[in-house]
């Protein structure tokens, strides 16, 4: 989770620095941004995207092998069976979209 949480700063920033440069001529910032967009695209495609498949695969895997490993019955109690399909599941839902995005 921390790296999509930082993941997702580094694209807020970006965005940011891109609506707030629109409309300049200065070089310096062109470039800084372009850096800012080279390190975003470089933190979807080594880590972001790479984890996040392999831990939905690997939560999923041992989850069909065996329950117990990653999520107990005992957590039944707390978590229903409904949001935690939903907490892993979604990751995976929602990376080739963002992969998408951030290619444009």
């Amino acid at each position: 989770m921390v790296i999509q949480a930082v993941f997702f700063g580094i694209c807020v920033l970006t965005d940011l620095s891109s609506l707030l440069t629109k409309g300049n001529d200065s070089q310096e910032q062109e470039r800084q941004l372009k850096k800012l967009i080279s390190l975003r695209d470089w933190v979807m495609a080594v880590l972001a995207f790479p984890v996040g498949v392999f831990v939905v695969t690997m939560f999923w895997s041992l989850y069909i092998y065996d329950r117990e490993l990653v999520y107990p019955k005992l957590l039944d109690n707390f978590i229903p069976a409904w949001l935690n399909h939903g907490m892993v599941s979604k990751v995976m839902q929602t990376l080739p979209c963002i992969n998408k995005s951030v290619r444009q």
